[in-house]
This record gives structure tokens, sequence and C-alpha cells, in this order.
């Protein structure tokens, strides 16, 4: 039977010491706390990258006459959609003077997928997507559902409302807003009648959507 080998030295370290070298080396561990979660980590990470202090805003702008109009081509754009993209959560359209805009606290990429869905169902007629996170802000422009150029904000931005602007400079905030339409709520019989400007009783509405 063979024996542990000593350490150099000809002595072998009492217990005592190795266990009370041990929690010399764990104690600022928190080995007695309960275990991390994945949220706990992806919470620490995003604090370490301060993204959680930076808010995002995406406003896509539209000639769309009303809110309603603007959010039955969202909906249906999605459908029309064989990428597989969807409505990003949180969206919803508003009426402004110069027409419909989908806005929402979204990711660039979800603001994105919001602009190529829009744009696919109002094939008619281009649509400009403003999205800004911190000090950045950009402006896509998007037709037929494809990204076209980027161009400067302050450029479109004299061809919108003053609440788009207000929006990306953070002086106006969503609440402010109010409620809006959430397109991912929107039936497709809704949609349908929204687009063509008439309500559930067939009536002409009184700003029938151009989309």
């Amino acid at each position: 039977m063979t024996t542990p080998e000593q350490p150099e030295g000809g002595a072998e370290q009492p217990r005592d010491d190795i266990d009370a070298e041990f929690a010399r080396l764990t104690a600022d561990l928190g080995l007695g706390d309960a275990p991390l979660t994945v949220d706990d980590v992806l919470a620490d990470a995003s604090a370490e990258d301060g993204e959680e202090e930076v808010p995002v805003i995406a406003v896509v702008a539209t000639t769309v006459a009303t809110a309603q109009a603007l959010a039955g081509a969202v909906r249906l754009g999605r459908e029309a959609r064989t990428d597989g993209i969807d409505i990003p959560g949180g969206t919803r359209t508003v009426d402004t003077a110069t027409g419909a805009i989908a806005v929402g606290a979204l990711s660039e990429t979800l603001a994105h997928d919001l602009a190529a869905i829009a744009s696919t169902a109002l094939q008619r007629t281009g649509i400009v997507l403003f999205w800004r996170r911190g000090d950045r802000m950009t402006a896509t422009r998007y037709a037929g559902g494809e990204r076209g150029e980027d161009v400067s904000p302050a450029i479109v931005l004299g061809a919108v409302d003053d609440v788009v602007e207000q929006l990306l400079l953070g002086t106006t905030s969503l609440d402010e807003l109010g409620e809006g339409i959430d397109p991912s709520a929107v039936s497709r019989s809704e949609a349908l009648r929204w687009i063509t400007g008439k309500d559930g009783k067939g009536r002409r509405g009184r700003r029938g959507g151009d989309a």
C-alpha cells in the first residue's frame, strides 16, 4: 500500500493550517450566499456596460393619416414578411400632425425590424426610421420593406412633427404620448378595416388612411 507523498521539507502541513488558509483565501467570495442565477449575471454585465442608464428610443415616421391605419399596416406587414421577423414588444402607433408614427424603447436591431415590417405594407410611400441611444442618433430611409440610405437626422427632422424631435431629445417621454395602439394586438379583420379607413360599421372614417 502506498502512502501520500510528504511535502518538501519532510513534514506534512497540519490540517488546521490548511483549513485556515482556505478560509482566508475564500473569505470574500460569498460562498454562503444563494447561487447566482442567469438573470443575476446578465444584470451585472448590463450594469458594467452602463446600458441600463442609457435610454433608447425608436421612431418610425410615416405619412399615414391615422394611428389606426398605421397599426393595421404594421400588422399586415408582419404577415407579409417571409423572414420571420416580428413586431417588437412595446411598439405602439400614435397620431401626429404630419402623419402617424410607430414608437418604442427598442434596441437598434428591433428598431430596424419594425421599420422593415412597416415599409413592407406601405409600398406606395417611403418612411424614415429615427433611432437614438445616448449621444448616437441615426436616420434611415426604408421603402418596400428594404433598408435604404442613412441620412442626417437634421435633414429629415424638419419634415416631421416636432414631437419626433422631442422624443429623440428626451424632452417628451413615451408616457406623455398616451396609450396609442399596439399593432401586435390588432386582428387581421381590424387591420383590413383600418387601412381602408372604415370603422366596424363600414362608415368611412373622418381621416381615411392612405396606406
